[in-house]
């Protein structure tokens, strides 16, 4: 018997199995030649590697939870409108942008760019991002946030804060 099994009449290494495992004092020839590995070191023998990369992000890409894109009603985006004006005069060029180092929070929409996702081109998810304002550029008509470029047509909202909440 091995275990809770039986071992087979004509398995090839039963006398071995019998045997059992060798026991070695120390300093003997084969401790001295093949001492024991620390057990950290052992450890990482068996510490699991990812054998596909890319494996795990596809596997949460395909996880993500869409959504459609909501359409502002009228008071949310006079709103959005009063706020960007608010923020365009603190950074109307780049020195009063320095200066003025405004702090924002902005939630914004991303398409779906997962081309085998069925959400691909239909849906998207919104995502909130804090940082410095460092432009409005209304001629492209975007923001930037930290070196962010958010397109206009793409932020629901957009809130001033103090320095310690983009921190």
């Amino acid at each position: 018997m091995l275990g809770y099994m039986p071992v087979p009449p004509d398995f090839k290494y039963a006398d071995v199995l019998r045997h059992g495992r060798p026991v070695h004092k120390p300093g003997d020839p084969f401790t001295v030649k093949h001492p024991p590995m620390e057990p950290v070191r052992r450890a990482k023998i068996f510490k699991p590697f990812a054998a596909l990369k890319g494996f795990e992000e596809a596997v949460e890409a395909k996880e993500a939870l869409y959504c459609e894109r909501a359409e502002l009603s009228e008071d949310e985006c006079a709103e959005l409108d009063r706020v960007m004006s608010e923020l365009l005069e603190l950074v109307k060029d780049t020195a009063s942008a320095r200066e003025n180092a405004a702090a924002v929070t902005v939630m914004y929409f991303v398409p779906c760019s997962d081309r085998n996702s069925d959400a691909y081109g239909r849906l998207g998810q919104y995502v909130r991002t804090s940082g410095t304002l460092r432009g409005i550029d209304t001629v492209r008509r975007t923001v930037n946030v930290d070196g962010k470029c958010i397109s206009f047509g793409d932020i629901s909202a957009v809130e001033k804060c103090s320095r310690r909440e983009t921190e």
